[in-house]
């Protein structure tokens, strides 16, 4: 009688699962909320969206964007960071997780603490452009004719503070060229001005100025990336010209409450690693300039830890603020 007794509590003990090992197993239970701290609209929301329909088809369970623009995405980030913590809100995490902290931007939430990495998405590397009437053609003659001006020469940006405004700081100040920055509330403005020769040098990703480099209207200098983009594929890239150390994107990735069960998490980026290497979704990615990465969450972890340190030098250096 007492081993089957001892037997039965055997059997019963073995039956018994942590609740966290439930919640995982369990998840996910219902649709699945994608908050992408941009309006709709944009490439960052066709990104988002992009991601979310693979995402559905992956899960067996719809994931849904949920515009939550503002703050310079503080206010999508801070819905993440106070979200119920078991998988079902998520966030497409961008740049600004690093260069808000850089900015010194007061935040209701720590980014390397209240979040948990899944894994990278994909990458959008800087360009530099010029108006096509100057007498640039390459790198030596752009750095040339910069250094032979009698003024700092003037470069435009689609935004005080953001990632290709940093990165441009960071160019010049690497190739010791007398520039300084005209920022503008977003890449038209700043790119119509360009053209028309008000502004003779523009910083920006690759979209939307590729393809204006592509049809005449720009010259381009370089791009930021380790190899060509097909956005622009005649332009040389920073390794090409021997500057290796200037490879620069504005980066998007996966990115959960801190507390998300570890199950939830790892599953999630398995999921996160099978959209990026995702043949339909490269293409549809690489036509909005960006680049599929896919990463551990260490490694993502990492990359928004490497990067705020970088652009805090660049912020600090460069005396720049930003009011919001």
């Amino acid at each position: 009688m007492l081993e089957r007794r001892t037997l039965i509590a055997g059997l019963a003990g073995s039956m018994i699962v942590p609740a966290a090992a439930v919640r995982a197993q369990a998840w996910p239970s219902q649709p699945v909320k994608l908050i992408v701290p941009y309006g709709p609209g944009g490439a960052s929301d066709a990104l988002g969206r992009v991601v979310a329909e693979k995402m559905t088809t992956l899960l067996g369970q719809q994931v849904i964007v949920e515009n939550k623009a503002g703050g310079n995405t503080i206010i999508g980030m801070d819905a993440v960071a106070k979200a119920k913590p078991d998988g079902h809100t998520l966030l497409l995490g961008s740049t600004t997780m690093a260069t808000n902290v850089a900015l010194g931007f007061t935040q209701p939430f720590d980014p390397l603490k209240d979040f948990r990495m899944i894994s990278t998405i994909a990458d959008i590397h800087d360009l530099l452009a010029v108006n096509k009437d100057l007498p640039v053609k390459d790198y030596a003659s752009f750095a040339a004719w910069v250094k032979a001006q009698p003024q700092p020469v003037r470069f435009a940006c689609s935004g005080i503070g953001n990632q290709p405004h940093l990165w441009g700081e960071l160019f010049r100040t690497r190739n010791k060229l007398k520039m300084e920055v005209v920022g503008y509330k977003g890449s038209a403005d700043a790119l119509r001005d360009v053209t028309a020769g008000h502004v003779p040098v523009f910083v920006d990703v690759v979209m939307p100025t590729g393809p204006h480099v592509n049809q005449g209207r720009l010259t381009g200098i370089c791009v930021a990336s380790p190899e060509r983009s097909p956005i622009c594929p005649n332009v040389p890239t920073v390794v090409e010209l021997g500057m290796p150390d200037l490879v620069g994107a504005a980066f998007y990735g996966l990115v959960a409450p801190a507390e998300v069960p570890d199950a939830v998490a790892s599953r999630l980026n398995a999921i996160c690693l099978e959209v990026v290497k995702d043949e339909a979704v490269k293409k549809k990615l690489a036509g909005l300039g960006l680049v599929t990465t896919g990463s551990t969450p260490a490694a993502f972890l990492e990359r928004v830890k490497s990067e705020t340190e970088q652009w805090s030098r660049v912020v600090k250096e460069n005396d720049i603020k930003v009011e919001r």
